[in-house]
């Protein structure tokens, strides 16, 4: 089991936020959708079977890949004046007259003790008995209000694909959410809303949007920062020759709520989701034939993932927000840099090879086929002494990109779907810097030194193990069979002093679990799984949102 050390409320530990969710692969499942992994059967005590909907946060702290789903369609109506201020992160303290000032109305936290954040709440909001949804915009956090002033619900992410008429309550009982929330509204018909953009720090309301909405939904800007999508939709009635013809724009706007461009948007009913349209990093993606086009919201010039070789085929999924090619992945945009795959049939004679090119210039500056095979894959052999050395498995995907390297996952072999070798790559000189052993779904902190096995939803998980980057060593693991309760992570803190994440008892109930990932101390236990925070990465504040109201912590100092 892991271990308590002491009362969960007598401990603290130093200053948070969150980091990315990486899942490697060639077909990555949605997350929300069940992610097909294999993992080996293992005794039911030390087994957590896994089906909740994920998403991978943004993160401007570490540049995590955009499994980015834009679902917006919006009528704007208009937009208040937004506050000057300066620009959000940096984890900056706010100034006394910043602070927010306790209400008669601010509802008031009695619950657990939260590792790695204040013991009391910075500023707290009283949503009425509704645990409101919240969009984390980096500094800022986006709530709407309907036409009745009262805060809308969360929107189930997991249910964002399927069909409207399954969009109300099941009946069921909800799977934990993990990872942040990534869709605050959506609905058939227009819905008059108030976005409110508040301070993360103090819960000042820094701006204010009106929007006759059907979608609300975080994506990314082209600097990897958080922004929320909202658009337009408008359907022109036949004049009795032509047919009824609906047209929709989506807008995205930054934490402060200044517009940021606008673009048009397609309505596609038959993908489950009832109004789509896939943005990465302030690119639109359109698939285009064999290809995918990349147009950037509010103009510049476009780019083409691009496929080559004989009958290949370049597949975006709007539900991971991944590119794939015969055997490799990688997300459209990433780190200003956007993928390209040559060799891309996976009947034919050669390993698709996986490029990156400059968005500004369009200049291709690094590919997988000529890069070092990292140590722990296993190559290719047909007993060819002049066979060019080739992985045995072929799979291989980009994770993310940032201080001029680029990650690569490498599957070890083909008889392992689980072991991956992690390999970065200078882009400049394209030498292997670093390389280590690691597994199809990473949790990495933003802190960029930590990294945990994640559990893979749909599958069944036994445990998991945390390294040390960027050298891997492994600092301890969750063994099978040894009668441990599996941690499934769901994020770190922004120093990554404190893990969260969550277990299941063996009658399917969840907890919340705190632990130190460099000594494995268990923190805080027996959490409600609605007091696990989520984390704002650029100012290291957690924040929870109950039925009891929203509260906002600040990072333990």
């Amino acid at each position: 089991m892991l271990h308590t050390n002491g009362d969960p409320a007598e401990r603290c530990a130093r200053t948070a936020a969150g980091g990315p969710i990486h899942s490697a692969g060639p077909k990555a499942p949605a997350r929300g959708a069940g992610n097909g992994a294999t993992h080996h059967d293992a005794p039911a005590v030390a087994r957590r079977c896994t089906a909740a909907a994920r998403r991978a946060p943004f993160s401007t702290a570490s540049l995590a890949p955009p499994l980015t789903l834009a679902l917006s369609l919006a009528l704007l109506t208009a937009c208040t004046a937004v506050d000057g201020g300066e620009p959000d992160g940096g984890g900056k303290k706010p100034t006394p007259s910043d602070r927010p000032t306790a209400t008669a109305t601010a509802p008031a936290y009695d619950g657990p003790r939260l590792p790695g954040f204040a013991a009391k709440p910075a500023w707290s909001l009283a949503a009425g008995h509704v645990a409101p949804g919240v969009l984390d915009l980096g500094g800022t956090l986006l709530f709407a209000k309907d036409a009745s002033g009262a805060y809308l619900k969360d929107f189930d992410d997991a249910k964002a694909f399927l069909e409207p008429d399954t969009w109300g309550d099941s009946g069921y009982r909800e799977a934990a959410p993990q990872g942040p929330n990534r869709v605050l509204h959506l609905s058939e018909a227009p819905q008059s809303l108030t976005l409110e953009f508040r301070d993360t720090r103090t819960g000042k309301l820094r701006g204010s949007l009106k929007a006759a909405t059907d979608s609300v939904t975080l994506t990314g800007w082209r600097d990897g920062a958080p922004a929320v999508a909202v658009g337009t939709s408008r359907t022109a009635g036949s004049d009795g020759l032509s047919a009824e013809k609906t047209t929709s724009t989506v807008t995205v706007y930054d934490g402060r709520g200044r517009k940021l461009g606008a673009t048009p948007a397609k309505r596609r009913p038959e993908t489950g989701l009832y109004y789509a349209a896939a943005l990465s990093e302030g690119y639109r993606v359109d698939p285009a034939g064999a290809t995918v086009r990349l147009t950037p919201v509010g103009g510049g010039t476009a780019r083409t993932v691009t496929c080559t070789e004989e009958g290949a085929d370049c597949a975006y999924d709007p539900r991971t927000g991944l590119i794939g090619a015969a055997r490799a992945t990688a997300p459209p945009v990433l780190g200003g840099h956007y993928a390209g795959f040559e060799n891309a049939n996976v009947g034919g004679t050669d390993m698709v090879r996986i490029t990156l090119s400059d968005l500004a210039t369009g200049k291709k500056v690094w590919s997988s086929a000529d890069a070092e095979i990292p140590p722990g894959v296993e190559l290719y052999d047909n007993g060819d002494p002049d066979l060019e050395p080739m992985p045995d498995s072929e799979t291989l995907s980009l994770l993310r990109v940032t201080d001029g390297r680029v990650l690569v996952a490498w599957q070890a072999s083909q008889s392992d779907a689980d072991t991956w070798i992690h390999a970065w790559y200078d882009l400049k000189s394209g030498d292997l810097t670093d390389s280590y052993e690691a597994t199809r779904s990473v949790l990495l902190a933003p802190s960029g030194d930590l990294a945990a096995e994640d559990a893979v939803p749909g599958g069944t998980f036994t445990g998991t193990t945390v390294w040390r980057l960027p050298d891997g060593k492994r600092l301890w693991t969750q063994e099978e069979g040894a009668g441990e309760t599996p941690l499934d992570p769901v994020r770190f803190t922004r120093d990554g002093s404190v893990l969260y994440g969550y277990t299941t008892a063996e009658d399917g109930t969840e907890h919340g679990l705190a632990v130190d990932p460099r000594t494995r101390e268990v923190l805080a236990e027996d959490l409600p799984v609605d007091h696990v925070p989520a984390v704002d990465e650029a100012t290291g504040y957690g924040h929870l949102s109950t039925t009891d109201g929203f509260h906002a912590f600040a990072p333990a100092g």
